[in-house]
């Protein structure tokens, strides 16, 4: 029997890593792959980047690597210097030329192929683009849309911090949900699968860590203190719920400045822990 480790969007989530690290290590996978965003939202992406690195494990391309490497190369958005983009910025300044380097080397997708089993595609996003999800909630005709074209009869993925597992036409989906930052379950997550002969058996791991040392952690490295936008990431965590682009929105609505403190603390007695 062949056993596969998928996980996904770490974000700068150290003691949820270290949780997911010591659980992978008492499952002994044959193949442990990493499907993207190990940066970004989270205080600690260097220390992500490094702990990732020296396992030699697959990794591919995420959406927050390839902002990264944009931004290193200075393909930035209009609104770059603005204060909204603090967070986002620390996090590259951290991470320095020999990592943006590394990043932009990840390839977009990878072939997980074991012996006598289906093959399987792990990819960030979609096989089309790194921030284009696959969701729990999504039809199957919406699902099928998005992989019209993969030969691959498994695909994997991450990006939208939900985990799935679903048979869509004739393709199987599973979604590996976030290792550091799930909104639909407070453990850090990731997938488990086993080849039976006729297919892959899915375990969707949630392993209960402290998030509160995580958000500890957003005070003491000045993460915290980047923006607003990084308090919405630690809302995010605390709550297990996705708010960025809400927040976006109900400001946007109301004519409120994204980057305000008071604007923050409106949203948050807005939803009341609710996305």
């Amino acid at each position: 029997m062949f056993r596969a480790a998928i996980l996904s969007d770490i974000h700068g989530n150290i003691p949820a890593l270290e949780a997911v690290l010591a659980d992978i290590r008492r499952a002994a996978p044959d193949q442990v792959i990493v499907a993207g965003d190990l940066v970004g939202r989270g205080p600690q992406s260097r220390e992500v980047l490094e702990a990732i690195a020296v396992t030699g494990w697959p990794v591919v391309m995420g959406n927050h690597e390839e902002f990264q490497v944009q931004c290193a190369r200075g393909d930035v958005p209009d609104d770059w210097h603005d204060g909204w983009w603090n967070p986002v910025r620390m996090v590259g300044e951290s991470l320095g030329a020999q990592w943006i380097d590394w990043m932009a080397a990840l390839p977009f997708q990878h072939i997980l192929e074991a012996p006598g089993a289906l093959p399987i595609l792990v990819v960030h996003g979609s096989p089309r683009k790194t921030y284009e999800g696959l969701n729990p909630h999504d039809s199957d005709e919406k699902i099928l849309d998005i992989l019209t074209g993969t030969s691959y009869p498994v695909v994997i993925s991450g990006h939208t911090h939900r985990a799935m597992n679903r048979h869509v036409g004739s393709y199987h989906v599973i979604n590996a949900g976030s290792v550091g930052a799930p909104f639909d379950n407070p453990g850090a997550q990731y997938a488990l699968l086993d080849w039976n002969g006729q297919t892959w058996d899915v375990n969707l791991r949630r392993v209960p860590y402290d998030r509160g040392q995580t958000l500890r952690l957003w005070h003491e490295t000045g993460f915290w203190d980047s923006g607003v936008a990084a308090r919405v990431f630690a809302y995010e965590l605390e709550t297990t719920q996705f708010h960025f682009y809400h927040y976006v929105r109900y400001c946007e609505e109301r004519g409120l400045q994204l980057n305000a403190e008071a604007s923050f603390t409106a949203y948050r007695r807005h939803t009341n822990g609710r996305s």
